[in-house]
């Protein structure tokens, strides 16, 4: 048993903190040169406004980058992966419970997502992620998701470095 807890804390540790975007990209891409992208499928969001509000934060990224949006014959491919988890604070669970709370209460989801650029092969160029907590007010999540594709892209190669 210490084993695996030693083995899941090592897990824990190597993951990058929570609102930190990490990013990896293709030294040998002269990314300048690169104008044209088109979308392709990666994990959507499963409710289709978030779907729709990320999709127009990153086209909004990437025209700031002078990129322009085609049908077929690009120069990259687009996509972008979600993955949401619920984190439960198990001694807020038990309190919430005595109080006859909501479990909802003692819960907090947390939201990854990671955009792609590829070439036309296939292979990758740059991506980029981060998790964060998210806002179970969902009225706000127009504003989480721009904020959030903003900061994936602040790491994009050709974006300077601060």
């Amino acid at each position: 048993m210490k084993i695996v807890a030693v083995l899941v804390l090592g897990l824990l540790v190597q993951l990058p903190p929570i609102g930190k975007a990490d990013s990896e990209f293709d030294k040998n891409t002269n990314f300048a040169a690169l104008k044209t992208y088109s979308w392709v499928t990666g994990t959507d969001a499963l409710v289709p406004e978030a779907h729709k509000l990320i999709v127009a934060a990153v086209d909004a990224e990437m025209a700031g980058l002078g990129f322009k949006q085609v049908a077929s014959g690009a120069d990259v491919t687009m996509a972008y992966y979600t993955l949401a988890i619920t984190n439960v604070d198990l001694k807020a669970l038990d309190k919430a419970q005595r109080e006859n709370k909501p479990a909802s209460s003692a819960s907090k989801e947390l939201g990854k997502l990671i955009v792609r650029m590829r070439n036309p092969a296939g292979q990758q160029l740059w991506s980029a992620g981060t998790r964060e907590f998210l806002d179970p007010d969902r009225t706000k999540f127009a504003t989480t998701a721009r904020d959030v594709t903003a900061r994936l892209f602040a790491t994009y190669p050709t974006r300077a470095r601060k």
